[in-house]
């Protein structure tokens, strides 16, 4: 079942379908008298206006925080790659990005596996509790369905395939208890990735250190793999002290 958004849908107002024809046939008239560097960059204006109203949440959302995002999702792709491969090649997989913050690894790869071009294809949702990036997110990522929900407060039908949770935890008081949450949501795997054994003192808004244990014990659940690894998106500080990742992988029984 693909979730629904918890905010009731409203009705079009009258004559809102021919306004909106009319728009697009403006945009697309415009699109076409622009050169693709000057669109390019009409887009990221849009992008940061849509961020926040502050204008250095958006700059920050593009400059630092979305390739981040994406060399965490570099890093994790092949073990993603390796299960979507499990799944039937002309099926689809329901994606579940939770944490996405700007949506960056959610919008690519529902544009990597939008068709079957690649295997699987991807029904691609997010959750996010921050209901201010959803206007970044859908003009950003058009192939991205936005939840704005707790993962405490979704039905109990909400499920999906895979799911997937990049530096996320971390910020948790009871990670563990997260974790089972999550797993209440996963029919297949839930991919974590977050800091491995982070040095004392804790990045800021980290709260425990994440570790090989974190991810055990499970009811319903195995620990498929767990990888230790360095990453150009998590590099030693300017202090000199060595930083790490963690890839753990929980598969369905």
């Amino acid at each position: 079942m693909r979730p629904t958004d918890p905010k009731p849908a409203l009705a079009p107002a009258p004559g809102a379908a021919w306004a909106s024809r009319l728009l697009e046939r403006v945009c697309t008239a415009l699109c076409r008298r622009l050169a693709p560097r000057q669109l390019g960059r009409l887009i990221e204006n849009l992008q940061v206006a849509l961020a926040d109203q502050d204008p250095r949440v958006g700059a920050y959302a593009l400059e630092y925080n979305n390739p981040q995002a994406l060399c965490f999702l570099l890093d994790a792709y092949p073990t993603l790659q390796t299960w979507f491969s499990r799944y039937p090649r002309m099926g689809t997989i329901r994606f579940l990005d939770i944490g996405p913050a700007f949506g960056a690894s959610a919008g690519l790869l529902s544009q990597m596996h939008r068709s079957h071009f690649l295997g699987p294809r991807l029904q691609v949702d997010v959750l996010d509790i921050v209901d201010t990036r959803r206007n970044f997110i859908e003009m950003s990522f058009p192939l991205v369905n936005f939840v704005h929900a707790r993962v405490e407060d979704l039905p109990t039908d909400a499920q999906w395939d895979m799911v997937y949770c990049s530096n996320a935890i971390e910020h948790m008081d009871d990670p563990r208890a997260f974790i089972a949450q999550v797993l209440q949501h996963t029919q297949g795997q839930a991919v974590f990735l977050a800091p491995y054994r982070e040095a004392l003192p804790l990045s800021l808004d980290h709260r425990l250190q994440i570790t090989e244990q974190t991810f055990e014990g499970y009811e319903g659940f195995r620990v498929d793999s767990v990888r230790v690894f360095h990453s150009a998106a998590w590099p030693t500080t300017a202090d000199g002290v060595e930083r790490q990742q963690i890839l753990a992988v929980l598969a369905a029984h």
